[in-house]
């Protein structure tokens, strides 16, 4: 079982992700295989981007949505093992602390979903061939 300390973080150097409009997309580079995951996952993959651990993550969880405290701990565990079985992320030892509860602005609370992390593995032989490559665009080409 995941500890609640453990922190994690993307595994920069084969995964490329993006959050757009509350959805989280992630390309694995190196197998080519696409994720997607929508309202929760998207705050959870943003927190692992922010190397935060396990406890934070389902503080922000029960922070922003209405859910009970064992159901946000059970899903971010189970999200977060998914994640690490994709070889998506990797535990770390650096993170960014998150603002204890007593420092967040109280909102109300949004309606909660389970996380889910959609594995869309129809296209990873393409990508896998050619894979987007970040960055790259802004690296300049030697001329022979």
């Amino acid at each position: 079982m995941l500890s609640l300390q453990a922190r994690y973080r993307p595994r920069d150097e084969e995964v490329a992700s993006k959050v757009i409009d509350g959805e989280a997309i992630i390309i694995n580079l190196a197998n080519g295989v696409y994720y997607s995951m929508d309202k929760v996952g998207a705050l959870i993959w943003d927190l692992l981007q922010a190397g935060c651990t396990l406890e934070e993550m389902i503080l922000a969880v029960t922070d922003q949505y209405d859910v009970s405290r064992e159901d946000a701990e059970s899903n971010v565990r189970e999200l977060v093992q998914e994640l690490v079985q994709e070889n998506l992320v990797v535990s770390t030892e650096n993170g960014i602390p998150l603002p204890t509860a007593d420092q967040l602005d109280h909102k109300e609370k949004a309606a909660y979903e389970t996380p889910k992390l959609n594995i869309y593995r129809d296209m990873g032989d393409l990508l896998a061939l050619d894979p987007p490559v970040p960055g790259l665009g802004d690296t300049p080409l030697k001329e022979a």
